[in-house]
């Protein structure tokens, strides 16, 4: 069997890959924004054959003759038994509407349409105003920048993707209900997703012996979507009873914490400065640890020393972060959101949070904290999960059964 991928995320695709790459021939199309060498690191470790060129701001617009012509000529010197179109974010899955003898399936991410109406993440423009920098003002960055970014999408390709797509590959009870109701006569199949390496090889590793007490790890805060706000807050309640907990907040870069002056007003990003008032103001300056961008080995050796994991998106299909966390056994506190609900129980690997609740996330974590019998028994549920979830022998079947049932006239 010849299965042609078309993705543009490459290190969350690089694991499953890697998997179905010795069970069927496969190629990899990597269109990117950038230069043409994207990704391409990434794939040369799995030893992958790709294809990569810069499609530039071609990935964003409603996908035409001239934009797939580079798609064309790839699938006609592979001819592909399926094609594999791996998101909705971009127009990539828009190749269907050019291929007719092909099965084209298409894996759901997220989804701009069922992101957009959470993109203020309970903030308003108000919120923002001492904060916007002339270049916000001019539309680059700021709160509403992922709300421009979603409503662009989905009126230029996800709503065309979604009704005229034949298959549909997906892991949440969110996704299939927009899949369903947006396209009744879709064929949805359940695929999980796998993890960065280095989650496997630290399986169930976490102990509340080697944690460090009193301390949170979320994952990046940089999108108003995941909730960065929420989460200072919650650490306004929480040192009440813990002077010492730690939140640690990666994905941040410092030049970007570092703007004062006349760079803030000029280049500044309204949300970044918007969350260090809240630290400020409430005098937790060391309760907070803003952390640059983590590799997986940073990123699993800091969630590995946390006492909680935290996820507090606003809006979530299927987190890779939760995913990770699980796999190493971190206590977990979530946002009850979208496709969350499905993968995970409350009280029996999680503990759920209303959505924008700082409230009751401080409370929730104050459980774990106060309790390492509480603690423990997520951790032992999570790992248990993560197992089944990700496994990587089930999961690849998954994908090649998928294939040969799309091939099924």
């Amino acid at each position: 069997m010849k299965v042609l991928w078309i993705t543009f995320w490459g290190s969350w695709t690089k694991p499953l890959l890697r998997q179905i790459k010795n069970l069927c021939q496969l190629e990899v199309i990597i269109p990117s924004e950038g230069k043409s060498g994207y990704h391409s690191d990434l794939f040369e470790e799995v030893k992958l054959h790709y294809v990569t060129f810069p499609a530039g701001k071609g990935v964003y617009i409603k996908m035409n003759e001239e934009i797939f012509s580079r798609y064309r000529e790839i699938i006609d010197s592979f001819h592909p038994d399926v094609i594999h179109v791996h998101g909705t974010e971009k127009n990539l899955a828009q190749v269907q509407n050019f291929v007719k003898d092909i099965p084209v399936v298409i894996s759901i991410q997220g989804l701009l349409s069922g992101c957009l109406r959470y993109n203020s993440a309970f903030l308003t423009k108000a919120d923002m105003i001492p904060f916007t920098s002339l270049k916000n003002c001019f539309g680059h960055g700021g709160l509403h920048e992922a709300e421009r970014i979603c409503k662009r999408g989905v009126y230029n390709y996800e709503e065309d993707i979604l009704k005229n797509g034949r298959y549909f590959i997906g892991r949440t009870l969110w996704d299939k209900a927009h899949t369903k109701m947006i396209n009744p006569n879709s064929k949805y199949f359940i695929g999980e997703e796998l993890l960065r390496p280095i989650f496997y090889e630290r399986l169930g590793q976490w102990n509340l012996n080697n944690c460090v007490r009193y301390s949170i790890m979320m994952p990046s805060g940089y999108n108003p979507l995941k909730g960065m706000h929420v989460a200072i807050k919650s650490i306004i309640y929480l040192k009440q009873f813990f002077p010492n907990v730690v939140l640690k907040i990666p994905g941040i870069p410092k030049k970007m914490l570092n703007r004062k002056g006349i760079r803030r007003l000029l280049i500044g990003e309204e949300y970044i400065e918007y969350c260090k008032s809240l630290v400020y103001k409430n005098n937790i300056e060391d309760n907070i640890q803003f952390l640059p961008y983590l590799s997986e080995e940073e990123m699993a050796a800091e969630m590995l020393k946390s006492h909680v994991f935290l996820s507090c998106s606003t809006i979530d299909n299927s987190s890779n972060a939760i995913g990770e966390s699980t796999m190493l056994g971190v206590p977990l506190v979530s946002t009850a959101v979208g496709g969350v609900i499905s993968i995970l129980k409350d009280e029996e690997n999680v503990l759920f949070v209303p959505s924008g609740d700082s409230l009751m996330m401080a409370y929730q974590i104050k459980r774990i904290f106060d309790s390492d019998i509480l603690a423990m028994k997520l951790s032992k549920a999570e790992i248990g999960l993560a197992c089944i979830r990700h496994d990587r022998t089930k999961t690849a079947n998954q994908y090649i059964n998928i294939y040969k049932q799309v091939q099924i006239k």
